[in-house]
Order: C-alpha cells, then sequence, then structure tokens
C-alpha cells in the first residue's frame, strides 16, 4: 500500500502503479461562479469551491512535502480593459484554515529505533495574483 514503511523498502518507486505515494482519496469538488460585466471597461468574477478531504489521517506523515488539505476557499477577481486595448487582471482568494490529525501515520520503528507516532497537517493559504495582458 502507501504506507511509510512501503516508501523505503526499495520495493517499487513513486508514482508507479501500487507504488508508494500520497495516499490521496478520489474527491468530489463542488466550485460556482459567476461573472459580471459591471462596464464596458470592467469585469468582476466572484467565485467559491468546496472539496472533500483528500489526506487520510494514516497518510499524514508522507504529505508533509505536500500538505493539500485545504477544502474550501472563495475567490474574487476582476479585469480592466485600458484605452490602449491591454488589460488588467487581478484576483484575491483565501484558502480557509484546515487540519488533519494523523492515526499512526508513522509506523514503529521509523525512523529505527522509534516507537513512531503521528505527525499532524495544517494548512491556510492566501492568494494574490495581477496580470497585464496586451495584443501585439
Amino acid at each position: 500500500g502507501n504506507s511509510v514503511a512501503s516508501l523505503f523498502n526499495g520495493s517499487k518507486q513513486l508514482g508507479l502503479a501500487n507504488g508508494p505515494g500520497f495516499g490521496w482519496r478520489d474527491l468530489t469538488v463542488l466550485k460556482l461562479g459567476v461573472s459580471h460585466q459591471y462596464s464596458k471597461d470592467l469585469v468582476l468574477r466572484a467565485g467559491i469551491s468546496k472539496g472533500d478531504q483528500p489526506v487520510p489521517s494514516g497518510e499524514t506523515f508522507f504529505n508533509i512535502l505536500a500538505p493539500g488539505v485545504v477544502q474550501n476557499h472563495p475567490s474574487l477577481g476582476a479585469t480592466w480593459a485600458t484605452a490602449s486595448g491591454g488589460e488588467w487582471s487581478g484576483f484575491y482568494s483565501r484558502a480557509f484554515g484546515q487540519s488533519v490529525t494523523g492515526a499512526n501515520s508513522i509506523p514503529p520503528g521509523f525512523p529505527p529505533g522509534y516507537g513512531g507516532g503521528n505527525a499532524n497537517l495544517h494548512l491556510q493559504e492566501d492568494l494574490i495574483g495581477i496580470s497585464y495582458g496586451w495584443k501585439f
């Protein structure tokens, strides 16, 4: 399976079929977005994304590398067309904080001589983007 012990036994490489990996679950993500032409030069946008938790509690140790545990985030954005034909676009998105508490995610004997334990994950993000585009 995808246990920590299988990561280091050398039997399979990461990414191979039935090989070790992050142990992420398949999930359903619901997204809703709206766009409104506020004026001839300004478009306003808003959206929300809501998903299930992809990281099982028994897989938290390896997921320290990519703690993709956030599930819900709203976004706001806009595009403003300039008189010269260019466009400024920007957005802000907030990924609300989410935690996953490990359950036997570090097996006994890893690292050698230790008794195992748990790795707990938490992630929260604020994202901002600004871009400028033009036609040749």
